[in-house]
């Protein structure tokens, strides 16, 4: 990164924050961080909201795909994985866009729009009549459905303190990582029930519904924003102190906009901790949806169930992520408290996410090996279900893990910093079941999972290990990271 596009980053925004300080004074109680608990969590939880809308999209075609293919004249394979994948491409590049407006415009803004994007395209793909309409929309809809996934790092470091992201991450995430359970089912039972098309439409009216209360109760939580808001409203007052305060940026807006846009481009191209973090990411989230598309495969061709009750497996996967959830939310404040205490300036910093991250790293491979081998030697139904839980659990902790982290090191670019890792992320999510059924016909559901596992494990590892023991140096170098985060 050249100093020149350095200069247009991190200075300006520290301005905002630095010039923030003396508005604040005057209210203090209206910064995010200051906001009283109850409506920290009322954010928090709406977000989260959100957040779940996106897996659920994504993954309650999975059961659909017999009644879809007939209506739309799909005859090929590739075509059917295009219909279930393409989303995630709208979902990978969105963010590019999306997070750094964000922290421009502000938060709320992004969400609101974000949201009424995905409503409109995923309402036309219930009315879609042809393979060609149902891609397109489906593509579309993928940019609105990433908002929450853009803003969410970015909504958390602006309200939570340090020590209270891990629960508070924890618990955001609780709802997302139940779409990949719940969606399965509801498909099913919507498909037979009613129509395929009622799988579009339900997940609108859900995401609908959040929309009239993000208008109605969202408050901005951006400070850089809400400080050139307050900028705007004492513009026109006459003391001279206000008309300091209330002077405008000295850079065009087209300018700020265009360093916005850039600025996760040239964050992936020269941050090595979010290149490392980003294909850690990628491979966790590629191996999990590859996971998940096989997994109702292992119950229909294995154990001869039906595509309805297959789809009631998808409850352990909901019971590991929920499980994630609490040992993730639980441990991670409480480990990085007591590393925080110990330390010789009693200051957090990131790595102290990094213990947790080594317990989800055992899990992952641990669980993908139970459940490939029980299921290829026809264990009993439960076993198999017991390694998708522990699996399904190590994910969200690792996933957690990192997310947590990235806030912590990029709290003012934190919305950018994580939008970076959705693009690789997305595209491995989209790529990855494309080759799944080829590699578990050629070897079979036990080597197929000690492959996935080798591979999660290898790089699970180096990445953790990087991180601990090298990732305040490699901070300490970043124009990025280089960013005040009060405790």
């Amino acid at each position: 990164m050249s100093s020149e596009k350095a200069k247009y980053d991190a200075p300006s925004v520290q301005e905002h924050i630095q010039t923030s300080h003396d508005i604040w004074s005057i209210a203090d109680h209206n910064r995010p961080r200051n906001w009283p608990m109850s409506q920290k969590w009322l954010v928090t939880f709406i977000i989260s909201g959100f957040a779940f809308v996106q897996p659920l999209a994504e993954t309650m075609l999975a059961p659909v795909r017999t009644p879809l293919s007939l209506d739309l004249s799909i005859t090929r394979g590739y075509q059917w994985m295009l219909v279930n994948s393409l989303i995630l491409i709208g979902v990978g590049f969105g963010p590019l866009i999306i997070a750094p407006m964000s922290e421009l415009y502000g938060r709320r803004p992004a969400i609101i729009a974000g949201a009424a994007a995905f409503i409109v395209w995923n309402t036309c793909c219930g009315f879609a009549t042809n393979l060609s309409q149902m891609l397109a929309f489906r593509l579309l809809s993928g940019f609105g459905a990433c908002t929450a996934d853009a803003v969410a790092g970015g909504v958390i470091g602006d309200i939570w303190a340090p020590h209270q992201r891990g629960r508070a991450f924890a618990i955001f995430m609780a709802a997302p990582l139940l779409g990949p359970g719940v969606g399965p089912i509801a498909g099913a039972y919507i498909s037979n029930n009613i129509s395929w098309r009622w799988t579009f439409w339900i997940t609108s009216s859900i995401s609908a519904a959040l929309l009239v209360l993000a208008v109605l109760v969202l408050r901005e939580t951006f400070e850089p924003r809400l400080v050139q808001l307050h900028r705007s409203r004492i513009s026109t007052s006459e003391t001279p102190l206000e008309q300091s305060l209330a002077s405008p940026p000295t850079r065009s807006k087209k300018l700020t906009v265009w360093d916005n846009i850039q600025r996760p481009v040239r964050m992936f191209a020269t941050q090595l901790l979010i290149q490392l973090l980003a294909l850690y990411m990628s491979l966790l989230y590629g191996t999990m949806f590859l996971f998940l598309y096989m997994y109702a495969t292992l119950w229909t061709k294995q154990y001869g169930q039906s595509a309805q009750v297959s789809s009631l497996n998808y409850i352990s996967a909901a019971i590991g992520y929920v499980s994630g959830v609490l040992v993730a939310g639980h441990l991670n404040d409480k480990i990085y408290s007591i590393l925080r205490v110990r330390s010789a300036n009693n200051k957090g910093c990131p790595e102290y996410r990094i213990p947790v991250m080594f317990l989800g790293t055992l899990f992952t491979p641990a669980g993908l090996m139970l459940w490939g081998w029980t299921g290829e030697t026809h264990q009993h139904w439960v076993l198999p279900n017991i390694g998708c839980a522990i699996y399904t659990a190590g994910c969200y902790i690792c996933s957690s893990c990192v997310s947590v982290y990235t806030i912590d090191a990029y709290t003012t670019y934190a919305a950018s910093a994580v939008s970076t890792n959705l693009i690789l992320r997305s595209m491995f999510s989209a790529f990855f079941p494309l080759f799944a059924p080829y590699m578990f016909d050629a070897v079979g559901y036990g080597y197929g999972a000690t492959i996935l596992a080798s591979v999660l494990s290898v790089f699970g590892c180096t990445t953790a290990l990087v991180l601990w023991f090298w990732g305040e140096r490699i901070r300490e170098k970043s124009t990025y990271c280089a960013t005040v985060d009060q405790e």
